[in-house]
């Protein structure tokens, strides 16, 4: 009965971590369990780089792990009968990129940036969790990150995208660690946190378009668009940077009132089945709706929409290079257009309408400098958005 009741009082105790785990420690077996709160600290494996791989193996795409190179969490809240999440990564960076994922979060696997620690033997990998997002760095590089607001949606996979907000929520404080044996981990103190608040950006001289003496100037010193000429061509470059909060800052985001603008929010970018087109969308007070996520094999709108690419749709992409596209949501109707032809259409109804209807401003998640958008002189507010990325306007 003692035992018994011990376990029960163990079972609703918040855990503590060892001090031990501060430093490295041995993991023995293929499975152990240890007090960790992830909230307090960020955790550290010391993994190995296997002498003999395969990048391109014919399995992978699932959350398996039965390749040696596989490492897996299992993270709980409160008991080691809440489980509230599943990680899984590897040592190597496959071919196909399925390399790391958040069962609650992601449909399939990520791909990592790059090899992991340049090929080295010895791997230092960090994750680290934060109130709307997690990072996974090796050696200090970012290989991984999701926003704990924007998990993937599909049918085989119910409880998403809401089961990724609940993991943020999750006061994680203990793991199952498997598949590790013969690595090490460790909890480093967070001692600092992410500055949400984009410092000021100089004007260098290579900006040369934005900094004509012609151009007048907005109350804070940067030059307005409307000034350089009309319908720019701007990339789209990510808002998952710290100077806009890692997509928190409203501020970093182009204001547009996406209900009523006949011409929507036109981009041009690669297009492929497995690379998401992401937005975040606004309210008028900065506050997060969701978030319009598209690639040639699926639609998004968080709560509301989520399909298959119609087959016109993935058809109407370049043979070459990238593709002009245009996401609308003109009177709450969602809309994507090619060549000034609609070849996605849904109507909002009820909830979905009235939120969406409220979109007053965007960001652009997941993109790259390499992406843009046509600026839309009298329609379009950049607000911080141009500050934290001047120099990225095509001439």
């Amino acid at each position: 009965m003692f035992v018994l009741l011990l376990s029960l009082l163990g079972a609703v105790t918040p855990a503590v971590i060892d001090p031990s785990l501060t430093e490295w420690k041995l993991l023995e077996t293929n499975e152990v369990r240890e007090l960790f709160p992830l909230r307090d600290y960020i955790l550290e494996v010391k993994a190995f780089l296997p002498d003999v791989y395969d990048t391109n193996p014919p399995y992978g795409e699932l959350f398996r792990t039965d390749k040696a190179t596989t490492m897996m969490m299992i993270l709980h809240a409160g008991s080691w009968s809440e489980k509230v999440g599943r990680l899984v990564w590897n040592t190597i960076k496959y071919d196909r990129g399925y390399d790391v994922g958040i069962e609650e979060c992601d449909v399939r696997y990520e791909a990592y940036n790059s090899f992991p620690a340049g090929g080295k033997k010895e791997q230092i990998w960090a994750w680290n969790f934060f109130d709307d997002y997690v990072e996974l760095t090796c050696d200090d590089e970012l290989q991984y990150s999701q926003n704990f607001n924007m998990g993937d949606f599909h049918s085989r996979k119910p409880g998403l995208p809401e089961q990724c907000r609940a993991l943020g929520d999750a006061q994680v404080d203990r793991i199952i660690f498997r598949h590790m044996e013969g690595f090490y981990i460790r909890g480093r103190p967070k001692s600092e946190k992410v500055e949400t608040t984009p410092p000021a950006v100089e004007l260098t001289p290579t900006q040369d378009l934005m900094t004509t003496q012609s151009a007048s100037e907005s109350p804070s010193g940067t030059p307005e668009l409307d000034e350089i000429n009309i319908d720019k061509e701007v990339n789209t470059c990510n808002c998952w940077i710290p100077e806009c909060g890692y997509c928190n800052n409203p501020e970093c985001a182009v204001q547009q009132d996406l209900s009523t603008s006949n011409r929507g929010v036109q981009v041009t970018s690669q297009l492929g089945r497995a690379k998401m087109n992401s937005l975040l969308l606004f309210d008028e007070d900065g506050k997060r709706i969701g978030y319009f996520r598209w690639s040639l094999r699926s639609i998004f709108l968080t709560g509301c929409v989520g399909c298959p690419t119609p087959g016109a749709l993935r058809r109407a992409r370049a043979e070459e290079g990238p593709t002009t596209w245009t996401f609308s949501l003109q009177d709450a109707v969602v809309k994507i257009s090619v060549g000034g032809e609609v070849l996605f259409e849904q109507k909002l109804v009820g909830e979905c309408r009235d939120a969406y209807l409220n979109v007053r401003s965007y960001s652009f998640y997941d993109t790259t400098c390499e992406d843009t958008f046509t600026y839309i002189p009298g329609e379009m507010v950049p607000g911080l958005f141009w500050d934290t990325q001047p120099a990225y306007v095509e001439e």
